[in-house]
């Protein structure tokens, strides 16, 4: 009886879409407000960040790990329009990763072999960029180079 009301007050048609276009996942409007979301709240950490540093004098390596998440959602937010850009960006966060995760794993794997106190986290951080590293290197070393796949599609025509 419910069901037949709701029929007749609201008249399902075949042109309605079961969700609106603002949820639309194929890098639409929602993927962009997330990306725009994560680009202030890694700005706003990286000004918490600042004042903190300047605050206390030091600068620890997990105080860069905010401007990862702005470097990272800037770069989502122009690959589309400035790829170029946008891989300046990854490329920038990936070293500032790089570097901050060695110092920070570097200083927690010290103490833990001297016998002193240790961040779990600094040293989990250490592991993770070796790992981070590692990967990176595989893919580099896996792709095939300009020179190879053009002498490839060269055979390949001189093949036909």
């Amino acid at each position: 009886m419910l069901a037949s009301l709701m029929l007749t007050l609201c008249p399902v048609t075949e042109k309605m879409d079961p969700l609106p276009p603002k949820f639309d996942c194929k890098r639409g409007l929602m993927s962009r407000r997330i990306s725009q979301g994560a680009l202030v709240v890694g700005s706003i950490g990286v000004l918490i960040n600042t004042v903190d540093a300047i605050g206390t004098g030091r600068l620890e390596p997990h105080d860069v790990f905010p401007a990862l998440v702005a470097l990272g959602a800037g770069g989502e937010l122009l690959k589309e329009r400035r790829p170029r850009a946008a891989k300046a960006l990854y490329a920038v966060a990936s070293v500032l990763l790089v570097v901050a995760g060695s110092v920070s794993g570097a200083r927690a794997w010290s103490s833990l072999f001297r016998g002193t106190a240790y961040n779990w986290l600094d040293l989990g951080l250490g592991v993770l960029v070796v790992l981070y590293v590692a990967v990176a290197t595989g893919q580099l070393l896996a792709r095939p180079s300009r020179r190879a796949s053009r002498s490839r599609t060269n055979a390949g025509m001189l093949g036909e």
